[in-house]
């Protein structure tokens, strides 16, 4: 499986790093977006490793998440053996707010 991030979810991870960066420290913010990485990476080889997105069930579109910390890394597995990463979500916020 080949994963592709859409280009709002490297936008949000882009923000996640800014928040992070001034709310605790550069450091800090390169090993949360490193993580965030790592856990898209593996879905390489799991690409249905993570659990479905009961927020998004009503797309029936198949979107699934990986949690790392308090975010979830969205995702969807296409048939053109691809995986999309579509957002990275801060959980803490209302999920009404997840756009894909």
């Amino acid at each position: 499986m080949k994963v592709i991030w859409s280009a709002w979810a490297l936008h949000q991870l882009d923000e996640i790093h800014a928040r992070c960066s001034t709310g605790s420290s550069p450091k800090v913010a390169d090993r949360l977006v490193d993580d965030l990485l790592a856990a898209a990476q593996l879905l390489e080889q799991l690409p249905f490793g993570g659990q479905v997105e009961p927020w998004l069930a009503h797309k029936d579109l198949g979107h699934r998440r990986v949690v790392v910390g308090n975010y979830k890394v969205v995702y969807r597995v296409l048939e053109e053996e691809e995986v999309r990463i579509v957002d990275v979500f801060d959980s803490r916020q209302d999920p009404d707010k997840m756009t894909v």
